[in-house]
């Protein structure tokens, strides 16, 4: 057993007499296998020692635990403390550390970590990188759902081994607050850290912006050179990072290692301010890893953004029509502020609402921003979840002072009536889902991609003309 527990404390509760090398580790019970081990892995919502005896009917010739439990069947079990927190370290031991032949890229941050992400891909290569995030997990050309912004330890270790066993040489990954308390990446050792900028978000869940920062800043203690973050220091908490740990900075109002002048040199074609702060952390990135320079330049000037961040929505119309993941103040004002720096003559139309069973405190601000950069808002539902939608919006409504807004709870009618409302040269933003193909009612996912009904209300509108 010294090979799947190797530096770890655990108690044997039971022998069984199978070859408990000859399968996977699995953490559901549905995708047990013979010869598999089961980790009854115990969550906020599902405790998977409820689920054993399902695991043992699929076949399993192992358990682990993290509390006594009824011994059933010849199979052995073994009982570790903390068990989330072990997890990595025991799937790491389980297949032969394959996270140690991979660079990894860790971006954390409130804004930005998605794009950043995929530009992060495109400076090294897209070819010889994995990438785990918010959209999705790709691993060469394998695209896996992804559930969470930061996977559970032990799909982070599959996933690096199937990178390993496909001759990639990077992984570049998403790392949220979520994942970086609750023990997800404790088993990783990071190449690179990038921190995009830290706002109000996640409060539901970490009890200040102390506690919120507290969770980011893990991901720079698990440097290997604690000197190889990419920074930005025009946000407050990026510049304390920067005087604790070093780095390469990058800023586009202040004196740094990468600034304005970088992106002049670099002629990017991606469009935003918000943009060109992802960009220069991409190059920061591209630099600790020592790619050439003249191949990062080349591949800014051909870099291409995420789905559903500031994503063109067009089937000839002769007004804009942007899709967006902005889904807290600071994003829902750097998506607007990209907006006007479009130049556009005619109005900004903004369709937002704010999700169910989240933090409260940003509905109000989302209102306010909104309000401030658009000639008209319509508010709508967003994931409600498990809230009633009128609540939230009565949340939402609290932010305006003027009365340039009209509630839509319908989502679907809610597109439809910007584009109804659409004149020349208008800009549409819809903000809030950007790639997310569903919606979430009650307990229930939905298909609903903003994306898709903004081409479907275009179409009706030129049948209409």
């Amino acid at each position: 057993m010294e090979k799947l527990f190797k530096g770890l404390e655990y108690k044997i509760l039971k022998s069984g007499t199978k070859n408990i090398y000859s399968g996977d580790l699995e953490y559901d019970s549905r995708k047990i296998k013979p010869g598999d081990i089961f980790v009854a892995l115990k969550g906020t919502l599902v405790d998977g020692h409820k689920y054993i005896a399902k695991a043992l009917e699929n076949g399993a010739v192992a358990v682990i635990v993290s509390e006594d439990v009824e011994l059933k069947g010849d199979v052995t079990y073994f009982l570790v403390d903390d068990l989330r927190n072990r997890l990595g370290k025991i799937a790491s031991n389980f297949y032969e550390s394959p996270e140690k032949k991979l660079k990894i890229v860790g971006v954390t941050g409130t804004n930005g970590k998605t794009t950043t992400t995929y530009l992060i891909e495109q400076i090294l290569g897209e070819e010889s990188v994995a990438r785990i995030g918010t959209v999705e997990y790709k691993i060469g050309d394998e695209i896996i759902e992804a559930p969470n912004t930061t996977p559970e330890s032990l799909d982070i270790i599959k996933m690096s081994k199937k990178a390993v066993d496909k001759g990639l040489k990077y992984l570049v990954m998403e790392v949220s607050s979520h994942g970086l308390t609750s023990g997800r990446v404790d088993m990783l050792d990071f190449d690179v850290a990038v921190f995009t900028n830290l706002t109000p978000e996640h409060l539901d869940y970490h009890k200040d912006m102390d506690d919120y920062f507290a969770a980011k800043k893990i991901l720079f203690d698990k440097l290997k050179n604690k000197e190889n973050g990419v920074i930005n220091i025009d946000d407050s908490y990026g510049e304390k990072i920067a005087k604790e740990y070093g780095g390469i900075t990058y800023s586009l109002n202040k004196d740094a290692d990468l600034d304005s002048k970088t992106i002049k040199e670099m002629k990017p074609t991606l469009l935003g301010k918000f943009n060109m702060y992802n960009i220069l952390a991409a190059i920061g990135v591209g630099q600790i890893l020592e790619i050439d320079l003249n191949l990062i330049k080349e591949r800014v000037r051909n870099i291409k953004g995420a789905p559903g961040r500031f994503e063109a929505v067009s089937v000839g119309q002769d007004f804009r029509v942007i899709v967006d993941y902005a889904h807290t103040g600071d994003a829902l004002e750097n998506i607007l502020q990209g907006v006007k720096d479009l130049g556009e003559a005619g109005k900004v139309i903004t369709v937002f609402g704010c999700g169910g069973d989240r933090d409260k405190t940003k509905r109000p601000v989302m209102a306010e921003v909104a309000e401030r950069y658009s000639q008209l808002v319509i508010v709508t539902s967003d994931n409600p979840r498990t809230e009633k939608a009128e609540d939230i919006i009565e949340d939402v409504i609290k932010g305006f002072k003027n009365k340039n807004y009209i509630i839509e709870i319908d989502r679907k009618e809610a597109i439809k009536k910007a584009v109804l409302k659409a004149e020349k040269d208008d800009i549409i933003l819809i903000a809030g889902k950007g790639h997310e193909t569903y919606q979430i009612l009650g307990n229930t996912k939905i298909h609903f991609d903003d994306r898709e009904i903004a081409i479907e209300a275009i179409k009706e509108l030129k049948e209409v003309k």
